[in-house]
């Protein structure tokens, strides 16, 4: 008797679902059994991975960005210690004693100054009234009593200005300010005033920028995150102290209103460590009153320069995906295999039944 067609049908569809069906539904099902475990393994390396750069790489930039702040101190620490013994200086403490008048000594003791400390831009001695005793550069008036920073040196002994751009020494600049004060009973005399050329500060930042890979950054920022120095674009006078550009706006939330002196901040394969230069506690030898300059300092590495540390952990991950287009093409295999196998069943089945 020979086998119809709907009768093969149904053999051809009772083999599938004997034989090809369970083999499918257990391959899958092992398939998303080990995919899920592969999923679970490769979460656990890129979480070993990040754990890894940011414990050991981000504690060694946290360091760089810590060192570099602390040279930005030991800077301005340096030059404040500078002034206050100019303060004291016997030709300086004459002249601003006797007042207004020419004294060629001090003109040339001030550019000995000048010469001794080059980070000085310019620097100009004033008596009790404000007046201009002597100078290395001429000023725009000879009267400074109006003057913000005299008042404030005056008053408090010390005064640092804000960072801007000195037209006439032609450099960013800070201005530091210092009160004169009789050796002999602390009569306030006059005040000493110090034009800071920043190139320095950028120096620093160039110095921290070689212990870094080839792609790192070093930014150096004042208190409110505008940039006084920055090695990836080679301090470029366009980014500097400008609102718009600053340091990364996640940073200097940290740094500022994070409350810690230091800390990291992990972006789209960027990893940023920060630090601040410190509070006034570090100066009290020199100026009780100054509460420091709240300056931040950036170090960022991009995470892919990594790798080579990381090999191990990338093969890892890159076995893991190799496993799981295996483990696809071999269970694909079986499913075609079980198709197969089905119709060369069928066929048989019906070659028996037709010879009968």
């Amino acid at each position: 008797m020979t086998a119809t067609p709907s009768h093969r049908g149904a053999l051809v569809r009772l083999i599938l679902a004997s034989v090809g069906l369970p083999v499918v539904v257990i391959g899958l099902t092992g398939w998303f059994a080990m995919s899920y475990r592969l999923d679970v393994i490769a979460l656990q390396t890129g979480a070993a991975r990040n754990a890894f750069i940011e414990s050991v790489e981000g504690h060694y930039l946290i360091g760089q960005a810590q060192h570099t702040a602390e040279a930005i101190d030991r800077y301005f620490i340096e030059r404040i210690a500078d002034a206050r013994h100019w303060t004291s200086d016997p030709s300086v403490i004459y002249a601003v004693r006797s007042g207004g008048g020419e004294h060629p000594e001090i003109d040339r003791r001030v550019h000995d100054f000048i010469l001794l400390s080059p980070d000085f831009a310019k620097v100009f001695i004033t008596d009790i009234h404000g007046l201009n005793v002597a100078s290395t550069d001429p000023t725009s008036n000879t009267l400074q009593s109006d003057e913000g920073w005299w008042r404030q040196a005056w008053r408090r002994g010390l005064h640092i200005g804000e960072v801007e751009y000195d037209d006439s020494a032609e450099v960013w600049s800070m201005a530091l300010s210092l009160r004169i004060d009789d050796p002999d009973d602390g009569t306030p005399l006059g005040v000493f005033h110090a034009v800071l050329d920043l190139d320095v500060v950028q120096d620093i930042a160039d110095r921290a920028e070689e212990a870094l890979r080839d792609d790192g950054n070093v930014q150096i920022a004042e208190r409110k995150g505008r940039l006084i120095a920055e090695t990836k674009s080679g301090h470029a006078p366009e980014r500097l102290m400008q609102e718009e550009v600053g340091i990364a706006g996640d940073v200097l939330t940290l740094a500022l209103e994070g409350g810690e002196p230091a800390g990291l901040v992990s972006g789209d394969h960027v990893l940023t460590a920060f630090a601040r230069t410190s509070g006034g506690a570090l100066y009290d030898a020199i100026s009780p009153d100054f509460a420091g300059f709240g300056w931040i300092v950036a170090v960022s590495e991009a995470t892919n320069r990594m790798e080579d540390e990381l090999a191990v952990l990338t093969q890892i991950e890159r076995a893991l995906k190799e496993w799981r287009l295996i483990l696809a093409a071999v269970l694909a295999g079986i499913a075609v295999a079980s198709v197969l196998l089905a119709a060369l069943l069928a066929g048989r089945e019906r070659s028996g039944e037709g010879g009968a």
